[in-house]
């Protein structure tokens, strides 16, 4: 009975842990993407600046280029595109995404695709600028949530585990 009672509470224990380190697991990967997302935007203030690519075509080797969550990001907006236009697109496309970003990041995403296909070469490059800047505020604060929070959550579920055995017992 002392055996059973004893490995009931290392199990109650080890999934109460798993469970804190999993929820501190967001704000890694919401760092991330943010940092994937501002890269996939250097590259292409690039290749706007040095080539002649459609914005879909750009798109697409971003998608093929990027991890699996920034991939579905960039096929939906693709898709959208065709569907909707540029503006609109983009939108539905960063909406629809299933990111560990927050809604403010999305925001700043949106907000690009306010001005998508409606200026020139050089209002999108000022236009990516801006979201890059953006983007580097984002990341911070992303960077500070996550030393902040990420050790607090794994302590938690720790202590949750512990104390739900004590409880129990």
């Amino acid at each position: 009975m002392i055996i059973i009672k004893i490995i009931i509470s290392i199990f109650i224990i080890f999934c109460a842990t798993n469970i804190g380190i999993l929820i501190s697991k967001k704000y890694l990967y919401r760092l991330e993407e943010l940092d994937e997302i501002k890269n996939c935007f250097n590259i292409m203030e690039t290749k706007i600046r040095f080539t002649y690519e459609p914005i879909n075509q750009i798109f697409s080797e971003l998608a093929e280029i990027s991890s699996p969550d920034i991939r579905i990001m960039f096929d939906n907006i693709i898709k959208n595109i065709e569907k909707y236009g540029a503006k609109e697109g983009w939108e539905k496309g960063i909406k629809i995404s299933e990111m560990s970003i927050t809604k403010e990041d999305k925001e700043i995403l949106k907000g690009f695709g306010k001005m998508l296909g409606k200026t020139d070469k050089d209002g999108q490059l000022s236009e990516i600028s801006l979201t890059v800047s953006l983007l580097d505020r984002q990341i911070k604060q992303a960077e500070f949530e996550k030393n902040k929070n990420e050790k607090f959550y794994k302590k938690m579920g720790l202590i949750a585990g512990m104390g739900l055995v004590i409880i129990l017992i």
